[in-house]
């Protein structure tokens, strides 16, 4: 059974886009995300926030992702922020320390307001 992964983005108001994530990420789907997320860049949207509310697994293909453009984004001044991961997927960013690395809030608003009140 092959379990499905989509990635949208739902705003761009330059240099933010809102980006909604559902499904399974993992190394069958993850290159979709990795292409978004370079398109963003090149485009000039430098602060993301990804919308996890739809995500129902991550592997580490999938962070991968993340970490292999977070350098990207941070050197022109964005970043990659999370909101809304559901209690799974939260606990396993925890255990592997991404906390340290990337900020995480509990809904979109409170994540897209946190560019405003910080230099990335």
């Amino acid at each position: 059974m092959e379990r499905g992964f989509h990635v949208s983005v739902i705003r761009r108001i330059q240099p933010v886009a809102i980006v909604e994530l559902y499904g399974y990420l993992d190394a069958s789907t993850a290159n979709e995300l990795d292409n978004l997320l370079a398109r963003l860049l090149e485009e000039g949207y430098i602060k993301i926030v990804l919308n996890c509310a739809g995500l129902e697994y991550i592997s580490s293909a999938g962070l991968g992702v993340f970490m292999g453009h977070i350098e990207s984004y941070r050197a022109v001044g964005g970043d990659l922020r999370f909101c809304s991961l559901r209690e799974r997927i939260a606990t396993i960013v925890e255990m592997l320390g991404f906390p340290l690395i990337f900020h995480f809030f509990p809904d979109c608003q409170t994540a897209e307001a946190s560019y405003s009140n910080s230099k990335s």
